[in-house]
C-alpha cells in the first residue's frame, strides 16, 4: 500500500425482504467479520476508521474490527458517507410502491422476487439519474453526487496515513467514477450495478491526484461462498 490511502468497503449484506432494511442480515455480518480477519491478516491496519450515519455501516465496522482483533481503533461518523434514498428513489419512479404491501405482491407475483426487485430498481436508478425529473426527489442524483465528493474530500484531507472508510455501494460508485471516468454517468451505474458486499476498493493518494488501484476486491468471501450483489 502507498504511504496514504484509502480503502473503501460497502457494507455487508443488508436485510433485503425485512421491515427494517438498514440492518445486517446473518451473511452481512459473516461478510464483515471475515473480512476483518483478511484485512488483519495481509497487515492492512488503519490509522482511522471512518463510517457512514446507517445501521448497517456501524455493524459491519463492529464485525471488522472484531475479525481483526483491532480494539483499540475508534470510528469517526461521517453522514456525507450515507447511501442514496433507496425507498425515495423507487417511491418516484413507481409511486404505487409507497404501499409497501404492493411492492411485495408484485416481486413475489413474478415468482422470482429477487431478480425483479433488482431489474426494477435498476431501471428505478436510471431514471434517477438521468436528471430529467430532479425536483421528484428528496435528493436529486446531482446533490447525491456533491454530497458524496464532499466527503471524499474531507476524509483524503485528514487521512495522514491509511484510512478506512465504510459505506454504501453508491458512495464507493461515486468516487470509482470521479477517478477513472472524470465522473461519467455511465461509469457510475455500472459500478453501482456491480460491486458486492463488503468489497474493498483501494485509493492511493499521491501529492498530485487521487488513483483508484483496485475495484470490488471479494476474495475474502470466496471460499466461505458468500459474495453477494444486495
Amino acid at each position: 500500500m502507498d504511504p496514504r490511502s484509502l480503502l473503501l468497503v460497502r457494507h455487508g449484506q443488508a436485510s433485503f425482504g425485512k421491515q427494517d432494511y438498514d440492518q445486517l442480515s446473518p451473511s452481512g455480518h459473516r461478510q464483515a467479520r471475515l473480512l476483518g480477519a483478511d484485512l488483519a491478516r495481509r497487515g492492512l491496519r488503519p490509522d482511522r476508521i471512518v463510517c457512514g450515519g446507517m445501521k448497517r455501516h456501524a455493524q459491519t465496522v463492529a464485525e471488522i474490527v472484531v475479525g481483526a482483533e483491532w480494539e483499540d481503533l475508534e470510528t469517526e461518523v461521517d453522514g456525507r458517507w450515507n447511501e442514496l434514498d433507496h425507498v425515495d428513489v423507487i417511491q418516484a419512479y413507481r409511486p404505487a410502491y409507497r404501499h409497501n404491501l404492493l411492492l411485495k405482491a408484485d416481486m413475489v407475483r413474478t415468482l422470482r422476487p429477487r431478480a425483479a426487485f433488482e431489474s426494477m430498481f435498476e431501471q428505478a436508478l436510471r431514471r434517477w439519474a438521468g436528471g430529467q425529473h430532479d425536483a421528484d426527489y428528496r435528493e436529486s442524483f446531482g446533490a447525491f453526487r456533491e454530497r458524496v465528493d464532499a466527503a471524499f474530500d474531507a476524509t483524503v484531507e485528514a487521512t495522514t496515513g491509511r484510512t478506512l472508510v465504510v459505506t454504501s455501494a453508491g458512495c464507493v460508485s461515486q468516487i470509482a467514477a470521479r477517478l477513472t471516468a472524470a465522473g461519467s454517468l455511465d461509469a457510475w451505474k455500472e459500478f453501482a450495478l456491480s460491486i458486492s458486499n463488503t468489497s474493498v476498493s483501494r485509493v492511493a493518494l499521491g501529492k498530485e491526484r487521487a488513483r483508484l488501484q483496485t475495484f470490488n476486491e471479494v476474495s475474502h468471501l470466496d471460499a466461505a461462498g458468500l459474495v453477494t450483489l444486495r
